[in-house]
């Protein structure tokens, strides 16, 4: 006995204590508890919700947390889903999606009746990669609005959580701005090639840089100025080489253009214009008398 007790206190002090995560008191459509959701966003989605419920009979309860503390997400959302204010015909047939905020995790716990719906993992991967796109920026509640209407969607049959449609895939790219990144390459590369060797053009020519190193200096200054453009425009999305080169070709001869100031800089558009005296006037005026 005094072995067993001194076994029981050393545990107690030794082993580390965790108590798990106590559920609040939830309603069946939206629980903010990590305060993500703006009321206004709060009462736009609770409408799509009893809507959504009106029409099919399934319902969908969202609840968000700040920390799971030391649970994780499949054992605290078993027992949300269970602590649902539902009969059980209806807690059959409904959806939770739970989201962590302090450890940016979702998940989602399902009725027996969806279970085929909702296989899991790819079910909470899924919905990681349409809650999680939001975690980081200003509107993390457009993510949850994202992941109920993914939710919706596979209800109704348009997705599935095992495959990835070629509709989810356009939807995907586009929510991710995939394009824009190109878009913005093939706008911006161009005309920043142009002023960058406008300006080397018109220090060359007032510092009497020979033509041929101008002309060499702009085409490297045009290809360093595009390809810094593609840099920072692949953080928005990736294209191709073929892309990069075609806007090379534009460039490179538009900045060898912008360093030819002989054409565009000729008489009154040159980059210092000289003031030029049209009244031809007589020495005593220029004197002052």
């Amino acid at each position: 006995m005094i072995f067993l007790g001194f076994a029981l206190f050393a545990s107690l002090i030794f082993c580390p204590f965790s108590v798990a995560l106590e559920v609040p008191v939830l309603k069946d459509t939206i629980n903010d508890f990590a305060g993500m959701m703006p009321q206004a966003s709060v009462h736009d989605l609770e409408e799509r919700l009893k809507r959504f419920k009106t029409q099919t009979g399934h319902t969908i309860v969202v609840l968000t947390v700040r920390s799971l503390e030391d649970e994780d997400i499949e054992s605290f959302g078993g027992k949300a889903f269970k602590s649902l204010p539902l009969e059980e015909p209806e807690l059959q047939k409904s959806v939770l999606l739970v989201v962590a905020r302090k450890q940016q995790k979702v998940g989602v716990e399902v009725g027996s009746q969806l279970g085929h719906l909702f296989r899991e993992p790819e079910a909470s991967q899924k919905l990681q990669g349409h809650v999680g796109l939001y975690f980081g920026g200003f509107r993390p509640d457009l993510g949850i609005h994202a992941g109920v209407n993914y939710i919706f969607r596979v209800i109704k049959g348009e997705f599935h959580v095992d495959t990835t449609t070629e509709l989810e895939k356009l939807e995907d790219a586009s929510t991710r701005g995939a394009g824009a990144g190109a878009i913005f390459a093939v706008l911006l590369a161009p005309f920043l090639a142009f002023v960058v060797g406008v300006l080397w053009g018109i220090y060359a020519t007032h510092n009497s840089i020979e033509r041929g190193m101008r002309l060499v200096m702009g085409a490297v200054l045009s290809y360093g100025t595009a390809k810094i453009v593609a840099i920072l425009m692949s953080l928005i999305s990736s294209y191709g080489d073929g892309l990069w080169y075609f806007i090379l070709a534009i460039s490179i001869p538009l900045g060898v253009f912008g360093s030819l100031t002989e054409f565009w800089m000729a008489g009154e558009w040159r980059g210092i214009p000289r003031v030029k005296d049209r009244i031809k006037r007589k020495p005593e005026d220029n004197m002052g008398i």
